[in-house]
């Protein structure tokens, strides 16, 4: 089973910015789940209306190094940059971080997003397994 890898998308480094896919939309992650379009905006949506912090690599005390600024679902059309392919239903993230995250990025020990959160399981084929959707 292959997951995606996404990275940073873009870095801004006076603004401590950094804009990245936060969970592509129809791919097997490294947990060997995916949700589809309807359901990453749905989370999308609800974690910007009821969180407000990042924290890093889900460490316990944490949350706070990163402040969400931009939150959305790429629609289209496919986007590549570097070596992804951002496509259509990607949640993408801009984040400001704070001085102690943003010597972390330039360090290259953060290179991306990894969402945390609790889901319902619903058993169904992989986008791969269902005719490419």
């Amino acid at each position: 089973m292959q997951t995606a890898k996404y990275s940073v998308t873009k870095a801004a480094e006076e603004q401590h910015y950094t804009l990245g896919v936060a969970y592509p939309a129809n791919e097997v992650d490294a947990h060997g789940e995916y949700t589809t379009p309807e359901e990453l905006e749905k989370t999308a949506w609800q974690y910007m209306a009821n969180h407000g912090g990042i924290g890093l690599q889900h460490q316990d005390g944490t949350l706070g190094h990163g402040k969400p600024v931009e939150s959305y679902i790429y629609r289209g059309p496919d986007w590549e940059i570097g070596d992804q392919v951002i496509k259509a239903g990607d949640w993408m993230l801009g984040v400001v971080w704070d001085d102690a995250a943003w010597t972390l990025i330039k360090g290259g020990i953060l290179t991306g997003y990894s969402i945390d959160g609790e889901a319902y399981r619903k058993q169904t084929a992989p986008p791969s397994e269902k005719g490419g959707e």
